[in-house]
């Protein structure tokens, strides 16, 4: 994965994006440019007018070029053709790549009609072209653009099949946190990692000098095809060097043949077959490490004490192949921290949490900036909402509710109100249901929407929200969840948001289990924040309510 501003993203997506930012602008900055390479008496003369020289019209026109690609990986974008779920699969690829350049036509259409509405030629336009040129120029040029696209994007995916370029993982343990590694990583094609196998640690036996250094049995079954012998007849790892020698020359071919893995369906059924561990480890560590052609070294051991072979894993590292708490690759892998990570001394010792005076500034002055640009664009739609609230059911149109802010200030939210005013007189405070019959006919247009949510953006303004953060909750629910979830007080080092990691990620939930899932996103959140992480949980955000999916 690569790591920009403290933001990982999968490098497989990132080489999807990059490569097609590329061939789109390219194909538009010719099309759009191609009337300056044999200019007729009309172009110059518009160019004379302009005062612009043919150079500097080339380059307006391949910067113009290069803004309407991103407008169009936009639209791409909020198709989903960036998840590798839709886009491996060919009928969707298809039928969305259909509906992300109708999308991308019409978005560049309007951006060049508002540009030139304006004034705004310095910015996006290709001059001197006529606007009637222009259209008809564009809507073949960007027809031709995604067309190409489509044929690259099904060479992409073809010729990642074919050379497999994922980080090669093997993972020490078996046990719950391993296998939860192991399900993770295979769910999701996207990750540029791929699991190798797992060793289970064998139960210690007392010796005088101590316990071994490959105190491990090898996995005879159980996880996804993953053995050497599967890809190549003669027992080596593609990207391993194949090789064995002296002592090891009789063993080789044993381990090979016990990481001869299940497909993944076996994964949940680990601890169902204990005595299926019976082949111990025949070779060292480090040897096995290189003939499988391993990158990462995944440490997920129930107990490491007597079973973490750290001479092994000090070889590991020395060669250059990356050494791995479990905890760590589930961040990268999930984008939540584990439960299991929930303890004093990951969070203490592990990078991030960090805050500063500048970033701080930063997210303020981004807060302000947005939250006062939301209400001047949104004033018609918060005065129609109002009106709306007020004739549907008896009650005030805005619902005010105390919450719990940063350092657990309690601070008064302001929504539209979506339900009836009576809605807890009978029953108390008491968590909101996904399709809770106290939420008025308007209430549910209002929440699917997000309309009810606007009133937030005067939170944000005051400095009690944030846009981006934990969502903020209620004092009494804030006290039940401490007691029963460790470290569920931290999300409240930061300001709450009016939207966040979680919600982007996680759909509704009003239950124990429900937050500390999304407790894991917030600290996620917290640990790697930064203004591009709040920028693209914006941006998904937005996606999600246009779509009308979310929680």
């Amino acid at each position: 994965m690569l790591r920009v501003l403290r933001h990982y993203l999968p490098l497989r997506r990132a080489l999807l994006v990059f490569s097609e930012t590329v061939l789109l602008t390219v194909v538009l900055a010719a099309g759009m440019s191609a009337h300056l390479l044999d200019p007729s008496k009309a172009t110059l003369e518009g160019l004379v007018n302009l005062g612009l020289s043919i150079d500097a019209a080339r380059w307006r026109c391949a910067i113009s070029a290069f803004l309407l690609t991103v407008l169009s990986q936009v639209a791409i974008s909020f198709n989903e053709l960036y998840n590798f779920r839709i886009s491996t699969s060919r009928y969707d690829r298809a039928s969305r790549f259909v509906g992300s350049a109708g999308s991308a036509i019409l978005v560049a259409l309007a951006a060049v009609v508002f540009a030139r509405a304006v004034e705004l030629k310095r910015v996006l336009d290709f001059p001197p072209m006529p606007i009637l040129q222009l259209v008809q120029t564009l809507v073949f040029t960007m027809l031709l653009g995604f067309g190409l696209m489509y044929l690259w994007r099904g060479a992409f995916h073809f010729v990642l099949r074919k050379w497999n370029f994922s980080a090669r993982v093997l993972i020490l343990g078996a046990g719950e946190q391993a296998r939860s590694l192991a399900k993770e990583i295979l769910e999701r094609p996207d990750s540029g990692f791929e699991v190798v196998g797992m060793l289970p640690e064998a139960p210690l036996a007392p010796r005088d000098d101590g316990p071994s250094e490959t105190n491990f049995f090898l996995r005879s079954s159980g996880l996804a095809a993953l053995a050497p012998a599967a890809h190549a007849g003669n027992g080596s790892a593609h990207g391993g060097n194949g090789k064995s020698n002296g002592s090891h020359a009789e063993t080789a071919a044993a381990p090979s043949q016990a990481l001869l893995l299940e497909p993944i369906p076996a994964v949940a059924t680990l601890a169902e077959e204990p005595e299926a561990y019976s082949k111990p480890l025949s070779e060292p560590l480090f040897e096995l490490v290189e003939r499988l052609g391993v990158d990462v070294v995944a440490v997920a051991l129930q107990d490491r004490r007597g079973h973490l072979p750290v001479e092994e894993l000090l070889r590991c590292r020395l060669a250059g192949i990356a050494v791995k708490e479990r905890e760590a690759l589930y961040e990268l892998i999930t984008g939540r921290i584990a439960v299991e990570a929930l303890r004093p001394s990951y969070l203490i010792f592990n990078d991030g949490f960090g805050r500063t005076p500048q970033g701080e500034l930063a997210k303020r002055l981004l807060d302000v900036t947005l939250a006062a640009l939301g209400i001047v664009l949104t004033w018609p739609v918060m005065l129609a909402t109002a009106i709306i609230v007020r004739f549907d059911s008896p009650g005030p149109v805005l619902f005010t509710q105390e919450r719990v802010g940063r350092d657990g200030k309690n601070f008064t939210l302001y929504k539209f109100r979506s339900m009836r005013a009576d809605a807890e007189a009978k029953t108390g405070a008491v968590w909101a249901q996904k399709d809770d019959p106290r939420i008025t006919r308007a209430g549910r247009f209002l929440r699917k929407t997000r309309l009810d949510e606007l009133p937030q953006l005067f939170n944000v303004l005051a400095g009690d929200m944030s846009l981006v953060g934990p969502r903020p909750e209620r004092p009494m629910f804030v006290n039940d969840l401490t007691r029963q979830i460790p470290y569920y007080g931290q999300r409240h080092i930061v300001t709450p948001g009016l939207t966040g990691w979680a919600q982007i990620n996680y759909p509704y939930g009003n239950t124990v289990q429900d937050s500390l899932q999304k407790l894991q996103y917030d600290l996620f959140y917290i640990k790697y924040q930064s203004w591009l992480f709040d920028l693209s949980i914006l941006f998904n955000t937005i996606k999600t309510v246009v779509l009308r999916r979310g929680t």
